[in-house]
């Protein structure tokens, strides 16, 4: 395998890798099949643990509504109404940076 290949594929592999945290409200691993649970390097997707809550409520609001566009968030957004939006959010925002 060519050595340029590599940070890439690992990339990969940590982001396909769910958290396994029991108290994960349910929808949660949606998330971590694309936000890794820690820091990728050169990764275009962000973390989304130890964000603020808030913050990524109105993210997926903005998802949910077209206002922010996207080719995978807006469909997985709709999945989830306020309810679970709020609890997937505060479980992210409870995890560590």
């Amino acid at each position: 395998m060519h050595r340029a290949l590599l940070p890439g594929l690992a990339s990969m592999i940590l982001l396909a890798s769910p958290a396994t945290a029991a108290d994960a409200p349910p929808g949660a691993s949606s998330c971590t099949g694309c936000h890794a649970p820690k820091k990728v390097a050169d990764s275009v997707i962000p973390r989304i643990a130890g964000r603020k809550t808030e913050d990524i409520v109105t993210f997926m609001r903005e998802y949910r509504s077209g206002a922010w566009p996207s080719s995978v968030m807006g469909r997985i957004a709709k999945g989830f109404d306020d309810a679970q939006t709020e609890a997937i959010a505060a479980w992210f925002a409870a995890q560590p940076e």
